[in-house]
């Protein structure tokens, strides 16, 4: 007759070789993976190389987190003297403290929502998703009412944004669930403020600092002008060695080094100036649509449930505190865009073939980054370009513009072509007619 003790020793027998069996396939199918040579492939068979591995690794991740949720809550290394199961990650995984934290802190999100814990094993959401909606779930403010009332939407934009997208959406929505949280964000942002520039001991300069939102987008309004006319010099300097057949690589600066030649071009500037003449004039644009001002300037912020609507940022994309933007109509140099529900429609017909004015702004303020998928250059570095091109009899209106960067610009010379559908998303099509995606 077996004793209780062989029976347990079998198991864990059984166990371990299922385990290693496991591992073993795993390890076999990356190292067929990485036997095949990226270089000899076509576009088609290289974009399924690389969904399929990001695929299988979101898997893998989740099982990860799953494992780790494991040994939270029956932790078998306790009587070794590890007594959490962060201890136990970073000793036996050699992670570090935050890898730790973040694989757990996910792990209690597939416990607290259960949809996402069904979708993260099955590959839909990327791991970079999880992690950052497990930080936001993980704030004590936040009602777990209204996280579970939610969580249906932030999962499809999970599966379906960009990150960078559903980045912006789950921090507003963070915002809107926890407005005490967010108001202590922003003015622990204002008391932070600083600015330094040390001697380096082998020689030059280092800059470093910190500004709040509202002074950063204002900051980089003034900046990227000098950074276009250090860019409009070099692209001159350029044509006139090489003529049509000039690129970027042509160039005689790197970008970094126009960015600082820049900085030092704005500082002279300024010091040329005497204190009591008159300022050049600029304008930094700030967004809000109607109804989310309405609400705020009442006294409450929009529901949690409106999030992908709500509209509080610089043009460039960044979200502001609510406050700050209202207190804009007490500056003379910030300007407040607030959007009704139709829109504002500036149409200049085709009496301009370039945008210009109050038209060249409503361009810009489509989109936050140059809007080829993939770009994220910033508007202030973009032109304001026809979707459908002048000479192809394209009016110079808004709905017919949007913001491409310079080489994504000449890009669109050679046949390609940039244009928004009825819902106003981005798409793009190759010479030939077929959509790039």
């Amino acid at each position: 007759m077996r004793t209780a003790e062989a029976f347990a020793i079998d198991v864990a027998d059984r166990d371990e070789q299922v385990v290693s069996d496991a591992i073993a396939l795993i390890t076999d199918a990356v190292d067929r993976l990485a036997s095949i040579v990226p270089d000899a492939l076509d576009a088609p068979s290289s974009r399924r190389l690389l969904e399929g591995i990001e695929h299988a690794r979101r898997m893998i991740d989740a099982a990860g987190v799953d494992a780790a949720r494991r040994i939270e809550h029956s932790n078998p290394f306790r009587d070794q003297g590890f007594f959490s199961a962060k201890t136990v990650l970073k000793h036996m995984l050699q992670l570090s403290g935050p890898e730790a934290h973040r694989r757990l802190q996910t792990a209690r999100l597939h416990e607290r929502l259960p949809d996402w814990g069904e979708a993260e094993p099955i590959g839909d959401v990327g791991v970079a998703q999880s992690e950052l909606m497990a930080r936001v779930a993980a704030n004590p403010r936040i009602s777990g009412d209204v996280l579970r009332r939610d969580q249906s939407s932030l999962l499809d934009d999970a599966r379906l944004l960009s990150f960078d997208d559903f980045d912006r959406n789950v921090r507003m929505w963070e915002a809107l669930a926890d407005p005490d949280g967010d108001r202590l964000n922003n003015a622990r942002e204002h008391a932070r403020r600083e600015f330094a520039v040390r001697p380096s001991p082998d020689g030059g300069w280092t800059l470093t600092g910190s500004l709040p939102e509202l002074g950063g987008a204002e900051f980089m309004e003034i900046f990227s002008w000098f950074v276009a006319a250090e860019w409009e010099t070099d692209w001159a300097d350029a044509r006139a060695r090489f003529g049509d057949a000039a690129t970027a690589g042509d160039m005689a600066r790197t970008e970094p080094q126009r960015r600082a030649d820049a900085l030092l071009a704005m500082a002279r500037t300024a010091a040329s100036t005497a204190p009591d003449a008159q300022r050049p004039t600029m304008t930094v644009n700030v967004l809000m649509d109607q109804q989310s001002m309405e609400s705020w300037l009442r006294g409450r912020g929009p529901s949690p449930n409106r999030y992908r609507d709500v509209v509080c940022r610089t043009q460039n994309g960044r979200r502001l505190h609510p406050d700050d933007v209202i207190n804009t109509a007490l500056t003379d140099h910030i300007r407040r865009v607030v959007y009704d529900s139709a829109g504002t429609v500036i149409d200049l017909g085709r009496r301009s073939r370039l945008f210009r004015g109050a038209a060249r702004e409503a361009v810009m303020l489509l989109a936050s980054t140059c809007a080829w998928i993939g770009c994220d250059r910033p508007v202030a570095w973009c032109d304001a370009d026809h979707s459908v091109g002048w000479k192809a009899i394209g009016a110079t209106v808004p709905r017919n513009g949007g913001p491409l960067c310079r080489g994504h610009n000449l890009l669109k010379e050679r046949g390609y072509r940039v244009c928004r559908d009825h819902h106003g998303e981005w798409r793009m099509f190759d010479p030939n007619g077929n959509e790039i995606t």
